[in-house]
């Protein structure tokens, strides 16, 4: 469900504010747009509770009104510089986040320039802004609704709970696949497998989950178990998935190939070629509105698939995106993340991996 948080300040737009929490009601339901956080008990950490109300939401909407840059505190410093700034640490925490953040001008308010902006709000300035009109209000309003669904389609398109006859159709649909997959004599793997004893290495998780992750290819491990992700690599997307309040469970997770090279290495051309049809087939049973591809050869494969010209970028520019495609089945986000085993080479990178998962957050 798509969830709205509405930041303002008070002595600026309060009246504006209002104004908008009651317009998006005649689109959205009461429980979808939050305008206040007014229940911090006495002795709460108060920028952990506005955090945690941030982190709840799918957008922020920045309410700027003439005076949202200039108001100053008793001492003449301008509020939104101050550490303490309840607008301030909404926002950043927002932006921090991955947040959808839309900045909404009004009483004919300009857009803030970056040199206005403390350094953690300097995103703010690149966000493109709408502005409300007076006489305009309801109609701008609608606009403001369309373009954020259309900009956080995933939402909109996330499934509600499977019943158990539909998990037990794509169940039965995915063991068909394994079945098929267990007899592939033509595989460019198959005698690999025959002569280690390995099993291959399908994929688990929910089956109607609606995040997916596609991985390269299994190691020994994998191969001897017939799972994906339980060595090294597999404990650090655990802790990723955790992150983010998730478990393997709640989601799926495959790779490019499904059976583990003889030694450790790149996938080859001919294997992926060989493989990737069954992957497309678990993609169109499961149907997840996220696909999150891990590392470069799969972030391609995807990109390349769904005929996005993105499919060139390296995965260091690609990394942590939302980008937005359509799948027979409807619109889906694509999230390119480092493979996780990024972590085991250089621990530095461990923070930037939880970065990128973080904005996975908007679809949980």
């Amino acid at each position: 469900m798509l969830r709205i948080f509405i930041n303002y300040r008070r002595q600026d737009s309060e009246g504006y504010a209002g104004r908008l929490f009651d317009h998006l009601l005649h689109h959205l339901e009461r429980e979808q747009v939050f305008i206040d956080v007014d229940d911090i008990p006495a002795g709460a950490d108060f920028v952990d509770a506005l955090e945690k109300a941030v982190a709840t939401c799918d957008v922020l909407l920045a309410v700027i009104g003439p005076q949202w840059a200039t108001i100053t505190d008793e001492s003449g410093a301008r509020r939104i510089q101050q550490w303490n700034d309840f607008v301030r640490i909404e926002i950043a925490s927002a932006l921090r986040l991955g947040k959808f953040v839309v900045p909404v001008l009004v009483g004919r308010a300009p857009m803030p320039a970056p040199g206005d902006l403390p350094d953690d709000l300097q995103a703010l300035a690149r966000r493109n802004a709408i502005a409300l009109g007076h006489h305009s209000f309801a109609r701008d309003v609608e606009k403001l609704v369309t373009a954020i669904k259309e900009a956080v389609p995933a939402n909109e398109s996330f499934k509600p709970r499977p019943n158990s006859e539909t998990l037990r159709q794509k169940d039965e649909a995915l063991r068909a696949v394994r079945a098929e997959v267990i007899n592939a004599q033509a595989s460019p793997l198959y005698a690999c497998r025959m002569e280690n004893g390995y099993f291959p290495v399908f994929g688990e998780g929910n089956a109607d989950a609606n995040l997916m992750f596609i991985g390269e290819a299994p190691g020994k491990n994998e191969g001897r178990q017939g799972r994906p992700f339980i060595g090294p690599s597999g404990s650090v997307l655990d802790d990723m998935l955790a992150g983010i309040n998730l478990k393997r469970a709640d989601v799926f997770v495959t790779n490019l190939l499904l059976d583990c090279p003889p030694t450790k290495r790149e996938p080859t051309p001919e294997e992926i070629a060989f493989y990737v049809p069954f992957v497309d087939r678990i993609i169109d049973i499961v149907q997840p509105a996220v696909i999150a591809p891990l590392g470069r050869f799969a972030t391609s494969y995807i990109l390349k698939k769904l005929g996005l010209s993105e499919h060139k970028g390296k995965i260091g520019e690609l990394h942590g995106r939302l980008i937005r495609a359509a799948m027979p089945y409807g619109d889906i986000h694509v999230v390119p993340l480092y493979h996780p085993a990024v972590v085991l080479y250089s621990a530095s990178q461990k923070e930037l991996l939880r970065k990128d998962f973080d904005k996975l957050k908007v679809f949980v």
